[in-house]
């Protein structure tokens, strides 16, 4: 087909492609919630202090 490579070749690389798309959301959706978490628990730390 394209450079003598079939159809599953770009059928397996849109998938590698959309997995390392979502792959990379959930990693910033996880190190923004960790993010938050450890400044509130700063926060809240801090509120307790004398």
């Amino acid at each position: 087909m394209f450079f003598g490579l079939d159809g599953w070749f770009f059928v397996l690389f849109i998938y590698g492609g959309l997995l390392a798309i979502i792959a990379a959301a959930l990693y910033v959706v996880v190190r923004l919630g960790v993010l938050h978490g450890l400044k509130a628990h700063t926060r809240w730390v801090d509120r307790g202090k004398p």
